[in-house]
C-alpha cells in the first residue's frame, strides 16, 4: 500500500468521519470542546477527567453525565449545554436558578425552551454521592454553556461559558475538600460503577434519551437556522 493511500486511511478519512458527526451532533461538539479544553489547561496530576459517565440510578433506571473532574476542589460535575453557532448568529439564554424551564431565543423571533440544566445536574450529583456513599457537600455542580449563547439574565455563579471553566476549576483548586491521594481513588470508584451497566443498558439509555428528548443536541435544523 503506498504511503499517500496509507495517509488517506489513517488520517483524512478519520478526520472527515469526525467533522460529519460534529455537524450532525452539535451537543457532542461541545462536549468535544470542552474536553480537550480541560485536558490542555488541567494538571493531571491533580485533576482525573472523566468523560460521558453513565450511572445506575437508585431507581433502576440510567443516568449521563457529560464530564466529572475529580481534584482536591471537590467533584466538579459538568453539564455541558450547545446553542447556536454562527450561521445561527447569537442565541439568548433566559433563566434562573428557580426556574423549571429556561429559553433560547434566536434572531427572527425562534425560540426554544429546555430543562433547567441546574436541576438536571442535580439529579447526577445525587446519583453520584449515592453511588459513592460520601456526602453531597464535597460536589460541585457546573453548567457549560458551548455555542453562541449569551445569559440575557443572572444566573447563579456556576453557570458559565465553557471557556471559563478551566478558570473556574483552578480558582477552587485548594479547597481542601477531597484529600489528593484520594482523587485517583475516587474517579476509580466512580468508572467501577460505571462499569456495572451492560452495552445493553447504555444502548437503551440512549434510545431512550433520543425518544423521549428530540430537541437535547439532535434536533439538526435547530442549529442549521
Amino acid at each position: 500500500m503506498s504511503p499517500s493511500l496509507v495517509f488517506l486511511c489513517l488520517v483524512v478519512v478519520p478526520l472527515l468521519a469526525l467533522c460529519l458527526f460534529l455537524k450532525w451532533n452539535p451537543g457532542a461538539s461541545g462536549e468535544w470542546t470542552l474536553h480537550l479544553l480541560l485536558k490542555t489547561r488541567l494538571d493531571k496530576n491533580r485533576f482525573r477527567i472523566l468523560r460521558d459517565v453513565m450511572l445506575p440510578t437508585d431507581d433502576g433506571a440510567t443516568t449521563q453525565i457529560d464530564h466529572v473532574v475529580v481534584s482536591p476542589g471537590g467533584v466538579f460535575v459538568i453539564e455541558t449545554k450547545t446553542y447556536g453557532n454562527n450561521r445561527s448568529g447569537s442565541c439568548w439564554i433566559f433563566g434562573s436558578a428557580s426556574d423549571r424551564e429556561w429559553t433560547a431565543s434566536y434572531p427572527g423571533g425562534r425560540k426554544f425552551r429546555f430543562q433547567n440544566p441546574l436541576r438536571q445536574n442535580y439529579k447526577h450529583v445525587a446519583t453520584l454521592a449515592e453511588c459513592l456513599g460520601v456526602p453531597k457537600e464535597i460536589f460541585r455542580s457546573v453548567v457549560a454553556f458551548a455555542g453562541t449563547a449569551e445569559f440575557k439574565t443572572e444566573l447563579p455563579p456556576e453557570v458559565m461559558h465553557f471557556r471559563d471553566v478551566p478558570g473556574y476549576l483552578l480558582a477552587h483548586a485548594d479547597d481542601d475538600l477531597v484529600k489528593p491521594e484520594q482523587v485517583p481513588e475516587v474517579a476509580e470508584a466512580i468508572l467501577s460503577w460505571q462499569a456495572t451497566l451492560s452495552s445493553k443498558r447504555r444502548a437503551a439509555h440512549v434510545a431512550n434519551l433520543r425518544k423521549s428528548h428530540p430537541d437535547k443536541g439532535y434536533d439538526r435544523d435547530r442549529y442549521r437556522h
